[in-house]
C-alpha cells in the first residue's frame, strides 16, 4: 500500500570512522575544544563520516553556531564519497533550499541514491517532498527532545499521503521513564509524550517546507522512518553552553581538501 518504504536501517547511524567517534565522544563529555579539534583533522584527511558529522553539528547548532545554508556543503562532500545518511541528509538541504538551489525532484533522487526505494512508480519529486518533511521532523525532534528522552529498541515511524496531508503515526520508539513526582510512589512516568512530539513537529514541518506542486504529488500512502539517531545530542547538552563562531568555516562553493581551512577554535 505504501509508495515508498524507508527502512530505519536506511537512517540508523553509519558504522563510525575512528574519526568520527573521537568526535562524537568529546562532544558527549561536553568538550567541544576537542570535538573542534578533532573535526578538524577528520576535515583534513577527507574522513566522509567526519565530515557528515560536522555537517550534523553546523545544522543543530552543536558546538558551533548553527548555520543550516553552511551545513550543506558538508552533506555534499561527504554524500560525493557514497555515505548513504549523507546523501539522504543532503536531499534535505536541497529539499529546503538551504544554501543551495530548491528542487523536490533532485531532493527525490538524492534519497534515492541513499537507499530509499521508489515502489509502484513513484515520481522523484513526490519522493523528494516527503523524504524533505522527514528529514525536517527528524531534525527538529532532535533538537528539541530532552536528552536521553529517546532509548534504542524500536524506531518511530509514520505513514503519510501527500496529496491529502493524511499522516498516522504507526510506531512510536522507545522512551526513557522518570518517576512520577506528583503520586509519591515509586511509579514511573514517560519523560516525553512522543506521539504529541511527533505530531507538532510533523504539523510544524508541512508548514516550514517550499509547497509543493500539488500536481505532482502521488496520492499513495508513503511509509517513513524518522531519524532520532541523537549519539551526539543526547550528550551534547554541555556543548551548546558556549557556541564558537563559524565565520571561518569552508564556503559552500570550495570543495573539502586534504589542506583546508579549519573549523574556529571553540573559545
Amino acid at each position: 500500500m505504501a509508495a515508498a518504504i524507508l527502512p530505519a536501517s536506511v537512517f540508523a547511524a553509519p558504522a563510525a570512522s575512528q574519526p568520527s567517534r573521537n568526535v562524537v565522544k568529546a562532544i558527549a563529555r561536553g568538550d567541544c575544544d576537542a570535538a573542534l579539534q578533532l573535526a578538524n583533522e577528520g576535515m583534513r584527511s577527507n574522513d566522509a563520516q567526519t565530515i557528515f558529522t560536522i555537517g550534523r553539528m553546523l545544522a543543530e547548532g552543536i558546538c558551533i553556531e548553527p548555520d543550516v545554508a553552511g551545513a550543506t556543503a558538508y552533506f555534499s562532500h561527504a554524500a560525493a564519497q557514497g555515505l548513504p545518511a549523507a546523501e539522504i541528509e543532503y536531499g534535505l538541504q536541497v529539499g529546503l533550499g538551504a544554501g543551495v538551489e530548491q528542487s523536490y525532484e533532485r531532493a527525490g533522487d538524492l534519497c534515492e541514491k541513499g537507499g530509499v526505494e521508489r515502489q509502484g512508480g513513484g515520481s522523484l519529486y513526490s519522493l523528494g517532498y516527503v523524504c524533505t518533511l522527514r528529514g525536517l521532523v527528524s531534525r527538529r525532534l532532535r533538537e528539541t527532545l530532552p536528552r536521553g528522552a529517546i532509548l534504542p529498541g524500536r524506531a518511530a515511524r509514520v505513514s503519510f499521503n501527500p496529496v491529502s496531508g493524511s499522516m498516522q503515526i504507526r510506531s512510536i520508539p522507545r522512551v526513557a521513564s522518570v518517576p512520577d513526582t506528583t503520586t509519591g510512589t515509586f511509579v514511573q512516568r514517560p519523560l516525553i509524550d512522543a506521539e504529541s512530539a511527533i505530531d507538532k513537529a510533523w504539523r510544524d514541518a508541512i508548514g516550514a517546507v517550499p509547497r509543493p506542486d500539488a500536481a505532482l504529488l502521488e496520492n499513495t500512502g508513503t511509509e517513513l522512518t524518522l531519524d532520532l539517531d541523537m549519539s551526539i545530542e543526547a550528550g551534547g547538552g554541555g556543548g551548546r553552553a558556549h557556541l564558537a563562531p563559524n565565520s571561518q568555516l569552508m564556503p559552500h562553493d570550495v570543495p573539502v581538501q586534504t589542506t583546508g581551512p579549519s573549523l574556529p577554535t571553540h573559545h
